[in-house]
C-alpha cells in the first residue's frame, strides 16, 4: 500500500514539474514574441519618413504619367505660339506632308497593329452595340449639334461663325482610336467592343463624314453666300483619306494577323500607344502653327472661346448620358419590369464601351477632313475651324479620365450584385434537392 502511494506521488511530481517546464517554455516564447514585436515596433519608430522633396517629387511623377498628354497639348500649343513658322505648312519641315500625311499615317498604323484580329472577329457579331454606337456618333450628336448653332443663330448670339462650322466639323467626325479603348479598358469595360467600334468607326468616317458636311454645307444660314465652304470633291477625298486612314489600317491588320506575337512584343516594347499620342500631338502642333501664322486666332474673341468650351463640354456629357441611358434602359420599379427589357439591356461593362466610343470625337481623323475639305482657303481658315475640335478632344480626355473611376466602381457593383443572385439561385437549388425524395403517409384512425 505505501509503495503504491510513493509511486502516485512521484507521478504527480512528476507531472507537476512537466507543466512548470510547459508554462516556462510558453512565457518564454511569449516574451520572446513580445520582444520581437517591440523590437519591429522600434524599427518602424526609428525609420525616418520620406523627405518632402522625395514625396513631391513621386507625386509630380504620378500625376505626369496620368496626365501627360494633357500637358503635352499644353506645351505644343505654347510651342506653336513661340515659333509658329517651324510647324506650319510650307515651313521649315514641311509640314503639308510631314505631318499632314506623315503623322496620319504613323498613327493609323499602329491603330492597325495594335487592333487584335481575333477579338475584331468575335466582337463583328454583336451588332446591337455597334448600332448604338455609330447612330449617336454620326446622327444624333451632328444633328444636335447644328440644332444648337441654328439656336445660336436665331437668338442673335455674338459668335463667330466659323466657330458654328467649326462645331459641325467637330460632331460630324468619328469615334476616336486610341483614347476611348484605353480609357474603357482602364474602368474594366468590354475594350474589345470599343476597339472594334473604334476601327468600324473610323473606317465608315471617311464616307459619313463628308456626306455630313455636304448636307450641312446646303444650309445658308449657317454657311451664308461667300463664306469658307468646305467643297468635298469626294475623289480628292476619298482617295486621301483612303491612303492616309484605311490603307494603314488595313496593312496594320494584315501584319499583326501574320507576326502576331513578335508585333505584340514590339507593341510592349516600343510603346505604341505612346508613339500614337505623340503623333498626334505632333499633328495638333502643326494645325496650331498654321493658326498663329496667319493671325487667325486673333479674331476670336473671349466670348468665342467660352462658347466653344461649354458647348464641347455640354454635347459630350448629353452623348455620354444618352449612351448609357440606351443601352441601360431604366423602369419604374412600381410598374413591374417586363421580361423583354432584360433581353434588351446591355452589360454595365458594354454599356461603358458604348458610352466612351458614342460620344467621343477624334482630332486624327476630323483635322485631315478640315484639310482636305478646305484645301482651297488659307491656312488660318483651318486652324480656326479646327479649334472646337481640338478642344472638344480636350474636355473629353479630361472628363473621361475622371468617369473611369465611377465607371468602375458601377460596373464592379453589378457584378457584385449578380454574383450575390447567382449564389441565392444555387442556394434555393441545393435546398430543393436536398428535400426527401419520399413520401410518407399520416397515420390514421383506422391503422391504429
Amino acid at each position: 500500500m505505501s509503495t503504491t502511494t510513493t509511486t502516485t506521488q512521484v507521478k504527480e511530481i512528476h507531472c507537476v514539474e512537466m507543466e512548470s517546464n510547459v508554462s516556462s517554455q510558453g512565457s518564454t516564447l511569449k516574451s520572446a514574441s513580445l520582444h520581437g514585436l517591440e523590437q519591429e515596433a522600434e524599427v518602424e519608430k526609428v525609420t525616418p519618413p520620406k523627405p518632402l522633396w522625395i514625396r513631391v517629387r513621386q507625386t509630380a511623377w504620378q500625376l505626369f504619367v496620368k496626365y501627360w498628354f494633357l500637358l503635352g497639348l499644353a506645351f505644343v500649343i505654347g510651342l506653336a505660339w513661340a515659333i509658329p513658322t517651324v510647324g506650319k505648312s510650307y515651313g521649315s519641315i514641311q509640314a503639308q506632308y510631314t505631318v499632314k500625311w506623315g503623322a496620319v499615317i504613323v498613327i493609323f498604323l499602329l491603330s492597325g497593329l495594335g487592333l487584335d484580329v481575333k477579338v475584331m472577329l468575335r466582337t463583328i457579331l454583336r451588332w446591337r452595340l455597334h448600332l448604338y454606337v455609330q447612330v449617336i456618333n454620326f446622327l444624333i450628336l451632328p444633328f444636335l449639334a447644328w440644332g444648337i448653332v441654328r439656336f445660336f443663330i436665331i437668338v442673335g448670339a455674338h459668335i463667330d461663325e466659323m466657330v458654328y462650322q467649326g462645331w459641325i466639323i467637330a460632331l460630324s467626325t468619328s469615334t476616336t482610336v486610341s483614347s476611348n479603348s484605353v480609357m474603357t479598358r482602364n474602368a474594366n469595360g468590354n475594350d474589345g467592343a470599343a476597339v472594334f467600334n473604334a476601327a468600324l468607326g473610323n473606317v465608315l468616317g471617311i464616307f459619313i463624314s463628308p456626306a455630313l458636311m455636304t448636307i450641312f454645307g446646303d444650309d445658308r444660314i449657317l454657311f451664308p453666300p461667300g463664306s469658307a465652304r468646305g467643297k468635298p470633291d469626294y475623289i480628292k477625298v476619298l482617295f486621301q483619306l483612303g491612303l492616309t486612314v484605311l490603307v494603314p489600317l488595313v496593312v496594320g491588320q494584315v501584319i499583326r494577323f501574320l507576326f502576331p506575337k513578335q508585333i505584340k512584343y514590339l507593341s510592349a516594347k516600343l510603346k505604341f500607344p505612346i508613339i500614337n499620342s505623340i503623333a498626334l500631338l505632333i499633328m495638333v502642333w502643326s494645325v496650331f502653327c498654321d493658326g498663329v501664322a496667319s493671325d487667325a486666332f486673333h479674331q476670336l474673341s473671349g466670348v468665342d472661346i467660352v462658347a466653344i468650351i461649354g458647348v464641347d463640354i455640354f454635347l459630350y456629357l448629353f452623348g455620354c448620358a444618352l449612351c448609357l441611358f440606351v443601352c441601360r434602359l431604366p423602369w419604374p420599379q412600381r410598374y413591374g419590369e417586363p421580361t423583354w427589357l432584360d433581353r434588351y439591356r446591355l452589360s454595365r461593362k458594354d454599356a461603358a464601351a458604348v458610352m466612351y466610343c458614342g460620344a467621343t470625337k477624334t482630332v486624327s481623323m476630323g483635322i485631315p477632313l478640315i484639310n482636305v475639305l478646305y484645301s482651297g482657303t488659307s491656312a488660318g481658315v483651318v486652324g480656326v475651324l479646327s479649334l472646337p475640335l481640338l478642344m472638344y478632344h480636350i474636355c473629353q480626355l479630361f472628363i473621361g479620365n475622371f468617369q473611369v473611376s465611377l465607371l468602375k466602381k458601377w460596373i464592379q457593383k453589378g457584378e457584385d450584385e449578380d454574383s450575390r443572385t447567382v449564389h441565392e439561385q444555387q442556394s434555393q437549388v441545393n435546398e430543393t434537392q436536398s428535400l426527401p425524395s419520399f413520401t410518407t403517409r399520416r397515420r390514421t384512425v383506422s391503422d391504429e
